[in-house]
C-alpha cells in the first residue's frame, strides 16, 4: 500500500524551492487511471513523467525515505499498465517503445526490482540494457543497484558482457584477430568498472563484494574525475557500504583528480551517518585538505550552494552535529585556510549562504572572526559587500559586537567583489556517474557493429531506438544517424506525436479542428 501522506515541496540549498507534480504523484501512489487523465489533458507531461533529472530529484526526496519504500512498485506498476495500453492492435510493436521511452521504462523496472518487468522488456528488445534516450546503461545498473536485488543486477550484467548471444549473428569469440580482442578487453572491463560504482552508489553489498571478491586492488575501479568506489558510495550516503569498505581496504585516504577525500564528496552532499563513519574510522582525516587546500568543514560549507537539487534541511543538520562537536573536534580546523586563504566562514559570507549557517559558525568558540584572506580581506569586509537586505543588516552587527573588524576600505572591497565569487569551489558531477569511454559510446566496443552489412557502427543500437525520441534532445552529438531537423522539433509538435504514438482514443469534447491537425501532420510525417 502506498503511504497516506506525501510531502510535495521540499525548500533546496541556494534559497530555492523545489515542487513535485501532480502526475509525480499519481505514479508514486500507483494511481495509474489518474496519469492516464493526466496525459489525455497533456500529453507533455509524459515528458515530465519520464525525465531523468526529475526522477533523480523525487528519488532523493520520496525513495529514498523509509516511509515511502514503495514508491518505486509503484511507478513500476503505472509503467507497466502503460506499456500495455501502447501496444499496437496492428502488429506494429508497442508505441511507447518505439517513441525511445525504453530506458526509462527498464529504469523503472529495475529499480523496483521487478524481476519479471525486466525480463519481458529484455525480450522485447534485449538491448534495452544498453538504456535508451538519457538513460545511458550507467543509469540501468544505478537502478539494479538501488532495488537490492542481486538477480535484477546479474541478469543486466550478464547481457552487458554477453551482447554477442543477443544478436545471434556472431559467435561467442567475438571480432577475429588481435584488435578485437583488444576491444573486448576494453568493453569487459568499463562494464565491470560501472557495475562496481553501480552498486556501491544503489547500495548493494552482497553485489559488490560479489564483483570484487577477487579483486587484488580496489584502486584501480575509478571514474572519469579519478573517484574511487569509497567516493562513489560516499556521494549516495550508502553508509554500510562505506563501513565495508573501509574495513576491507586500504582505501580511506585515497583521493579523486581534485584532491578530495571521500569525507570531503559525503560532507559536500550533507551525508551526516557516512561522515560520522569515516571520521570514526580514520579521526586524522578532519585535517587532510584537497588540492585547493580545503577541509571537510569548507566542503560542507561549499554543498549550500550547490547549483543542483540538495535538501536543506540535511545540509543544515550536517552542520549542526559537525559545529557542536558531537563528531570530532574541529577547534583546529575551523580556522584552517585554503589555498586562497579563506576559512568556513569566509566561504559561508561570501557564497551568500543561509543566514542560520553563518550564524553556526559564528558561536564555535574557538573561530577567529578576523582571518585575512590572500586579498587581505575578512569576513565583515566580504559581508559588507554583499546587497543590503534585513538578513546582511543583523549578521553584520553580530559580527561586529562579536568582535569582527573590517581593515579593507570600500573602493578595494567593490573591486574584488567579483573576483571573489569566481574563487568559489565544488564538487561537479556525482562520483561513479562518469566514465572515460561515456554511456553513449560503449556500445561502440561490443563488436556488434560487424553483424550490421551496412557498416553504420551506429546502426545495429539505432534499429532499437526511435528517431521520434529525437524530440526530448538527450541524445549526444555522435549519434550522426540522426538528423539535424529532428532535434529541433517543438514541445508543441511533441505532444501531438505522443497522442498519435499512445493511441488512445479521442474525446468527444474535442474541436473537429484539433483532430484535423493531428490527421494532418501524421499524414506529413509519414
Amino acid at each position: 500500500m502506498p503511504p497516506s501522506y506525501f510531502p510535495l515541496r521540499w525548500e533546496s540549498t541556494g534559497d530555492q524551492w523545489w515542487y513535485a507534480s501532480p502526475i509525480d504523484w499519481a505514479a508514486a501512489n500507483g494511481h495509474y487511471d489518474l496519469v492516464r487523465e493526466l496525459l489525455h489533458i497533456d500529453a507533455n507531461l509524459l515528458i515530465k513523467l519520464t525525465s531523468l533529472r526529475r526522477i533523480r530529484r523525487l528519488e532523493t526526496v520520496w525513495d529514498d525515505d523509509a516511509r515511502f519504500s514503495d514508491v518505486a512498485k509503484c511507478r513500476s506498476d503505472v509503467a507497466k499498465k502503460l506499456i500495455v495500453e501502447c501496444e499496437s492492435k496492428r502488429g506494429e510493436g508497442n508505441s511507447l517503445i518505439r517513441a525511445g521511452y525504453g530506458g526509462w521504462l527498464m529504469y523503472t523496472a529495475a529499480s523496483a526490482g521487478d524481476v519479471g518487468f525486466v525480463q519481458e522488456l529484455l525480450v522485447r528488445d534485449p538491448l534495452l540494457v544498453f538504456g535508451e534516450g538519457e538513460f545511458g546503461v550507467t543509469d540501468i545498473f544505478y537502478a539494479a543497484g538501488r532495488s537490492k536485488c542481486s538477480e535484477i543486477f546479474r541478469l543486466l550484467f550478464e547481457f552487458c558482457l554477453s551482447p554477442r548471444c543477443l544478436m545471434g549473428s556472431l559467435s561467442e569469440e567475438g571480432v577475429e584477430g588481435k584488435g578485437g580482442e583488444v576491444v573486448n578487453s576494453v568493453y569487459k572491463a568499463e562494464m565491470l568498472n560501472r557495475a562496481i560504482h553501480a552498486c556501491a552508489r544503489g547500495g548493494n553489498l552482497e553485489m559488490l563484494k560479489d564483483l570484487l571478491k577477487d579483486c587484488s586492488d580496489v584502486l584501480v575501479y575509478r571514474d572519469l574525475q579519478g573517484s574511487t568506489v569509497l567516493h562513489a558510495a560516499s556521494g549516495r550516503g550508502q553508509v554500510e557500504v562505506v563501513k565495508d569498505l573501509v574495513k576491507s581496504f586500504d582505501i580511506i585516504t585515497s583521493t579523486d583528480n581534485q584532491g578530495n577525500l571521500a569525507l570531503h564528496v559525503a560532507a559536500y552532499r550533507g551525508h551526516l551517518a557516512v561522515v560520522e563513519a569515516l571520521i570514526s574510522a580514520s579521526p586524522s582525516l578532519i585535517t587532510l585538505t584537497n588540492n585547493v587546500g580545503d577541509t571537510f568543514i569548507h566542503m560542507a560549507v561549499a554543498g549550500f550552494r550547490t547549483p543542483g537539487f540538495r535538501r536543506l534541511d540535511r545540509q543544515i543538520e550536517l552542520m549542526k552535529h559537525l559545529l557542536c562537536g558531537k563528531i570530532a573536534n574541529i577547534h583546529d580546523v575551523i580556522n584552517i585556510k585554503n589555498n586562497d586563504g579563506r576559512t568556513p566562514l569566509h566561504m559561508a559570507v561570501i557564497g551568500n549562504i543561509h543566514s542560520s549557517l553563518v550564524e553556526l559558525l559564528m558561536i564555535v568558540p574557538s573561530i577567529d572572526l578576523n582571518i585575512h584572506d590572500v586579498d587581505g580581506m575578512t569576513p565583515l569586509d566580504h559581508l559588507r559587500m554583499r546587497p543590503r537586505c534585513a538578513s546582511s543588516e543583523l549578521l553584520i552587527k553580530q559580527l561586529v559586537s562579536a568582535g569582527g573588524i573590517s581593515s579593507v576600505c570600500q573602493d578595494y572591497m567593490a573591486r574584488n567583489a567579483i573576483v571573489s565569487h569566481l574563487k568559489m569551489q565544488g564538487i561537479g558531477t556525482s562520483p561513479g556517474t562518469s566514465f572515460r569511454i561515456p554511456d553513449s559510446e560503449i556500445f561502440l566496443y561490443t563488436g556488434l557493429e560487424n553483424s550490421d552489412p551496412s557498416g553504420d557502427p551506429c546502426s545495429a543500437r539505432m534499429s532499437s531506438c526511435s528517431s521520434d525520441m529525437s524530440h526530448l534532445g538527450s541524445f549526444s552529438g555522435n549519434r550522426g544517424s540522426f538528423d539535424d531537423n529532428n532535434k529541433s522539433i517543438s514541445l508543441n509538435s511533441a505532444a501531438k506525436r505522443l497522442k498519435v504514438l499512445l493511441r488512445w482514443p479521442r474525446r468527444k469534447e474535442k474541436k473537429s479542428q484539433e483532430v484535423i491537425e493531428i490527421k494532418s501532420w501524421e499524414t506529413k510525417s509519414l
